[in-house]
């Protein structure tokens, strides 16, 4: 496994980093709520999001499993590529 470490200091498969940034930036680029509400899931596991459809969203970019629930290398890419809060969210480089 070649392995990267992350800005919040954990260590991740550079395959699944790279996946799921492509997923992110995506969403950024498509679908900004349904960005916004990964970064929450992320940052506090016992948010709900606002529809359905948004969690099939991220169900389908394999962000989320069907239990609603996000696997902990995707919550580590998540918390070390995103900054700032709402409108001021931002996407970087997750990489330390």
């Amino acid at each position: 496994m070649n392995a990267v470490t992350l800005k919040n200091g954990s260590k991740e498969a550079s395959a699944a980093v790279a996946a799921t940034m492509m997923s992110l930036n995506a969403l950024v680029r498509d679908a900004p709520i349904v960005f916004y509400e990964m970064v929450q899931l992320c940052r506090d596991p016992g948010h709900e999001v606002w529809s359905s459809s948004i969690l099939q969203d991220l169900m389908a970019l394999s962000l989320v499993g069907s239990d609603g629930r996000v696997h902990s290398t995707v919550r580590n890419v998540v918390l070390s590529a995103v900054s700032g809060d709402g409108l001021n969210m931002r996407l970087a480089v997750p990489v330390a």
